[in-house]
């Protein structure tokens, strides 16, 4: 049985994930399907996932001519797919975010207008 939960607030690569964030998972999953307090953990692992810091998707135009970006989705593209498509279409071919996409920018982590607040990790002065 594989598991995913929440975002872990420490990202590293040594391939293990934090004690909290574990509970958490677990705790949340024991809740939903009590069958799983029977099973054995073998291992865990705090995969590296291709997800910004917020949880939320990067859908932006870039300062370099032509490069449009489309990335960091997570656990929340498949559902979103049809209007990020759409969206991110607009995008490349008016050389502009549409409006629908405009806070997904890439300088939300550098203002401060993050749309999770999940996504703090060292800056914890923005909440």
């Amino acid at each position: 049985m594989v598991m995913g939960g929440d975002l872990d607030g420490y990202n590293s690569y040594a391939q293990r994930g934090n004690l909290p964030t574990l509970q958490h998972v677990l705790t949340e999953g024991i809740a939903m399907m009590p069958f799983l307090s029977k099973l054995k953990m073998l291992r865990t692992w705090g995969g590296i996932m291709d997800m910004s810091m917020d949880g939320s998707p990067i859908i932006d135009k870039t300062h370099i001519e032509g490069l449009y970006l489309n990335c960091g989705w997570c656990y929340g593209g498949f559902k979103a797919t049809p209007a990020s498509g759409w969206t991110f279409a607009h995008t490349i071919a008016q050389d502009r975010v549409h409006e629908l996409n405009a806070g997904y920018s890439l300088n939300r982590f550098s203002t401060g207008n993050l749309i999770d607040e999940k996504g703090l990790g060292t800056k914890t002065w923005i909440s």
